[in-house]
């Protein structure tokens, strides 16, 4: 793995801000003493007692606040920025100078004592560096709460301290007459009557003694009586609280009648068999999820991590299936039915891994009452250091919104179309985010928006038909501002308080928030503007065949896709998620075809009329050539470049392009390449280093006239090459090349650019063809080092030579000459930045053994590691 220093900057801006927010935030022990937790990795062998016994100490001698008593600073852990740097350089040293702990479990430690990134991997580094989105504060352009409406509060309990509402979720009556919001706190729970939003009224008071900070609340509906079930869990002594048990209520007691509404605490629900009933289960339900038949309890700091239990057979008598063990965290999890998979549709299980810093995906598909083993693994998202992933919800059973509350990257965005490799796209936070920090908590997809409970910043929504660049569109201010007259109450810090948790579920599409100290707030959205206008699309095809698609922008728009067909009739979407007006198809070359553009919002879609493109020749396809009587293609049209075993090298016939395809797709025995080194050159060869598709190679070339008409000598051509850039492509340079003698060339340079980003990237020079009948072209992708000092031939250990000889027609009126051949740069090309020595030592690098990577990695976070 190579790493540039423009990642590394923005990996250390990562850390720098982990270790500014440990000032703000105490710790993400979940209640527990910090004793309890460290004890908790003895037990997993994942720490010796010794480190346990250091770290403790050092809690004590580090943290001003801490008083001389014992059990006081292990309650209280590490408070202050001091201690907390204090405890970093401990386990930075413990890992590399005396190597006695692992990465993994320094990491752990980091993260849930909020100390920002320890160890930043080729993982982490990858994803940061291929997020193709947006990074920062989302745009908003409303007015006061944009799209949202206020339409109740009530805070039916009294709270202070620790003492405060948290987990919510709703219930509707089987015939659509009354709403209800099951509004949880430390030691109770509230069923709230919210059918009349204006004038919420609470039916039910049920004390639930142990309950600490935590409990939660999920609904299930039982297939055989129709009847649903609400089941309530809180954290035990971890969250403060004293052994509290799961309950299950048997909500049919609930009014369903529109006339006739319980009446205040009149308490409908009896305890019993047949209405409440205390389940034991005591201390799991750190937070709770209902779904598919099942129950999952997520113990968030237990050597439990999630424990399932099936449901389906008898609701108020939970089977207990299998947990899934310690290592690794489960702060919270959520099901996903009926995913395509491979051609198969299976039931996801996504799981938020808290300081496992990362979101772990398995199929549950064939999970019964049966079941005894963890279901397979099939999928997890990066690991990113020094985050708590908390909790997470899918858009278009595709992309997955993570929340961190560590408050480092606030929400990142994940496609996992590809289960195996989830793919970062985005990460971002509030609107006033760089005004006014605070950190995020739950948040749940509904329709084409996301909606956060974020802490002291209140309700925010987002729209998010466009994952790579959302939008904010509204928010209620429910801690700042909970009267919602316009007055915030003055910020000093970000803390822990404010929005905690919310429901979406409602039919009348009501919405459901929980403020810790503020209550319970029903409101509702409304569209933030109307769906996007149909774009006018124009479609121009270029010399080379490649058809050039622009429209015009439209408000409110948030991205545009793409549709092609070649019959008219069946689209195939080609491209997606664009916020510019353009779009170059390359691969309608030789073909006429039909293109749409469509508009996208949180409000619909804008579609266009359909745009035809026809064949340059004005042919619905591509004409037939017929074989000339010696075999060898006639002239016209577009030319496919075959490999010529005479000159080692694809060459093409006269005609109005030349493109090779594959035949140079990848660098000497790196990839595909046949016949390498493809130059005619004999003693030019390709450098050896790397990876296919990570490091640098030249896949094809295309050569076009720009005319339209066969290529001749005195006409201008183009030629693209598609090469692969490593990295962010700002240390890659494409030269090109021509000679008017491929038999005995004297090459020309034609050009140099360099790349415009990593990956795939397509490249293009213009230039007059010399006289001669048979000439070449070469495209040469060189790494940092190459110039023209090296003449026509790059010879780098990452660099990629690849020729194609052109038959090109004679035309007798042209007076050019033949071109001499020179390879000088002069002004027309800019000065390469040299690399140093150990840049390129760096850059041949191979993986190492375990040990030798963490010593690597220790380089890199002192900045003095580069490509």
């Amino acid at each position: 793995m190579k790493i540039s220093s423009i990642i590394w900057s923005t990996v250390a801006s990562i850390s720098f801000k982990g270790a500014a927010t440990a000032m703000q935030m105490v710790d993400m022990l979940m209640g527990q003493s910090l004793d309890s937790f460290l004890s908790g990795l003895v037990q997993h062998q994942q720490l010796s007692e010794e480190h346990k016994l250091e770290i403790i100490n050092m809690a004590s001698e580090g943290d001003s606040d801490a008083s001389s008593s014992k059990e006081h600073y292990r309650d209280k852990g590490f408070t202050t920025a001091e201690s907390k740097e204090l405890l970093r350089e401990y386990l930075y040293n413990t890992v590399y100078d005396s190597g006695t702990m692992e990465e993994e479990t320094a990491e752990e430690i980091a993260s849930t004592l909020n100390l920002g990134g320890l160890f930043f991997t080729e993982e982490m580094v990858d994803s940061l560096a291929l997020m193709q989105g947006l990074n920062g504060a989302a745009p908003a352009d409303y007015q006061g709460e944009g799209n949202m409406h206020r339409l109740g509060n009530i805070l039916p309990v009294s709270v202070s301290g620790n003492s405060f509402v948290n987990g919510i979720w709703g219930y509707t009556t089987p015939n659509g007459a009354r709403e209800y919001a099951l509004m949880c706190a430390g030691e109770r729970l509230s069923i709230i009557d919210v059918t009349n939003a204006a004038a919420p009224v609470r039916v039910q008071f049920t004390p639930m003694s142990g309950g600490g900070i935590w409990r939660d609340v999920c609904t299930h509906v039982d297939d055989v009586s129709g009847k649903t079930y609400a089941y309530v869990a809180a954290q035990g002594s971890h969250g403060g609280g004293n052994s509290p048990n799961l309950f299950v209520f048997d909500l049919s007691w609930l009014s369903d009648d529109a006339g006739k509404p319980n009446k205040q605490d009149s308490n409908p629900i009896p305890k019993g068999d047949n209405g409440y009933i205390d389940l034991g289960e005591t201390g799991y339900g750190h937070t709770i999820n209902c779904a598919r038949g099942l129950l999952f309890l997520h113990t968030a700091g237990s050597s439990d991590g999630c424990r399932v239990y099936d449901i389906s057979e008898n609701p108020t008598k939970p089977k207990f299936l299998f947990d899934t063990g310690g290592t690794g965290g489960c702060h919270d999890s959520m099901v996903q039915k009926d995913v395509v998979v491979g051609g198969t549709t299976k039931d996801l299980w996504i799981i938020s891994e808290a300081f496992g810093r990362r979101d772990n995906i398995r199929d549950i598909t064939l999970v019964n009452p049966q079941t005894k083993s963890i279901p397979p693994l099939i999928g997890r998202t990066p690991t990113m250091a020094g985050i708590y992933s908390h909790s997470s919800d899918l858009y278009k059973k595709r992309y997955l919104f993570q929340t961190d509350e560590n408050n480092l990257h606030d929400i990142s965005v994940y496609d996992i179309k590809t289960l195996q490799s989830p793919m970062l796209i985005s990460k971002f936070q509030h609107s006033e985010h760089n005004s006014f920090d605070t950190y995020t908590h739950n948040g749940f997809v509904l329709g084409h928006y996301y909606f956060n409970a974020y802490y002291q910043a209140g309700l925010r929504v987002f729209d998010i038909s466009n994952p790579y660049y959302v939008q904010e569109v509204g928010k209620v201010e429910t801690h700042r501002d909970p009267d919602g007259d316009g007055k915030y109450e003055k910020i000093k810090k970000p803390l822990f308080e404010g929005a905690w948790n919310l429901h979406v579920g409602l039919p009348s599409g009501n919405i459901l928030v929980n403020d810790m100290f503020k209550g319970l707030f029903i409101v509702k959205a409304s569209a933030p503007y109307d769906p996007p206008e149909s774009p006018v699309v124009s479609a121009e095809r270029g010399g080379n065949g490649d058809v050039n698609l622009s429209w015009n922008s439209g408000s409110n728009v948030r991205g545009y896709s793409v549709d092609r067909s070649f019959d008219g009739s069946t689209y195939t979407r080609i491209a997606e998620h664009l916020i510019v007006t353009s779009f170059l198809d390359s691969d309608a070359r030789g073909k006429s075809a039909f293109y749409r553009i469509i508009a996208v919002n949180g409000e619909g879609e804008g579609v266009s009329d359909s745009v035809y493109s026809k064949f340059m020749t004005g042919d619905t396809a591509p004409p037939t050539h017929a074989p000339t009587p010696d075999g060898t293609p006639g002239n016209g049209g577009p030319q496919t470049a075959t490999y010529n075993e005479e000159l080692g090298v694809p060459s093409c016939a006269i005609g109005i392009s030349c493109d090779t395809h594959d035949l140079l797709d990848g660098r000497h025995k790196l990839g595909p390449e046949p016949n390498q080194p493809n130059t005619l050159d004999d003693n030019c060869s390709d450098g050896t280093s790397g990876n296919y598709h990570s490091d640098e190679s030249l896949d094809a070339i295309f050569i076009s006239s720009d005319s339209g008409e066969d290529m001749t000598e005195g006409s201008i051509v183009t030629v693209k090459a598609d090469a692969w850039c490593w990295d962010n492509g700002s240390k890659d340079f494409i030269y090109f090349f021509h000679a008017s003698d491929a038999t005995d060339p004297d090459w020309n340079l034609t050009g140099r650019i360099q790349c415009t980003g990593g990956g795939k990237q397509t490249l293009s020079v213009s230039y007059e063809l010399p006289k001669g009948t048979l000439q070449a072209v070469r495209g040469s992708i060189r790494y940092i080092n190459g110039n023209a000092a090296q003449g026509a031939c790059g010879s780098g250990s990452y660099d990629d030579n690849d020729d194609v000889v052109i038959e090109v027609k004679e035309d007798p009126s042209f007076q050019g000459t033949n071109d001499t051949g020179t390879t000088e740069v002069e002004e027309k090309v800019e000065t390469v930045e040299e690399s140093t020595n150990s840049d390129q030592q760096t850059h041949d690098k191979k993986k190492q053994h375990r040990k030798g990577e963490r010593k690597r990695k220790q380089q890199l976070r002192k900045k003095n590691g580069s490509r």
